[in-house]
């Protein structure tokens, strides 16, 4: 059964650059409940009906160190993080290829593997830069590693345990400041399952810490229910 999703820009201009429809990059979360492998599957079709191009984010190595801050093994937190990219790369992968996208490998990304392009590369230097410098940033990106190492540990992290994971946020930074560059596109919008905290910071940056690029946009992705409701 195919799904339709319903999507909420968080801006005006998140709007029209949806509107545009040239790409889409999907942010697939680990450890993370919603992104089932037939979640995963039914959003890749969606998203290809829907853009001229579809991305696909899974976590890097760094997912391990919030495996770490929640007391998670070395060793058992890297087995973790192998597992989890895999449930989320391959459906990826076959829905990528059921809907007639060449090469789909082509079109599933680690923050690790990125770290090859050069426009990757320089805007997570800026990302780590503007984290020191811009107390708004710091606090949103020290708030979703907090968040993420309480839904796996279902404790309070302590300050310690926060600056272990912080590279988490930090790593996913340039692909929701200027995906375009990135991915050599007109236009991008980043499709999550909530409201992109981090995103809403970098809309509201002062000019000197990181902004989101002018074509850089983010929506909400809800599936739509049988009865036609969200």
């Amino acid at each position: 059964m195919t799904v339709d999703f319903l999507i909420r820009p968080q801006s005006e201009n998140c709007r029209r650059i949806a509107a545009a429809s040239d790409h889409c990059l999907l942010g697939l979360s680990p450890f993370n409940g919603y992104y089932t492998p037939s979640r995963v599957e039914a959003l890749v079709r969606w998203a290809v009906g829907r853009f001229n191009r579809v991305d696909c984010l899974v976590p890097g190595f760094e997912a391990a160190h919030t495996l770490s801050a929640a007391g998670v093994g070395p060793l058992e937190a890297v087995g973790r993080v192998r597992r989890a990219v895999n449930q989320l790369r391959n459906p990826a992968l076959v829905a990528l290829s059921r809907t007639g996208v060449s090469v789909p490998e082509e079109h599933v990304h680690t923050w690790t593997q990125l770290m090859s392009r050069p426009e990757y590369a320089a805007l997570r230097e800026q990302a780590r830069t503007a984290y020191g410098v811009d107390p708004a940033l710091r606090a949103a990106c020290r708030a979703v590693a907090r968040g993420a190492v309480r839904s796996i540990s279902d404790t309070e992290p302590g300050e310690e345990q926060i600056d272990a994971c912080v590279s988490y946020p930090i790593a996913e930074l340039p692909l929701i400041v200027d995906s375009p560059s990135i991915f050599d596109v007109p236009s991008s919008v980043f499709v999550y399952h909530r409201r992109i905290e981090l995103a809403a910071a970098l809309l509201t940056a002062p000019a000197t810490g990181l902004r989101s690029a002018a074509q850089q946009g983010y929506v909400v992705a809800e599936p739509v229910v049988p009865d036609g409701s969200a």
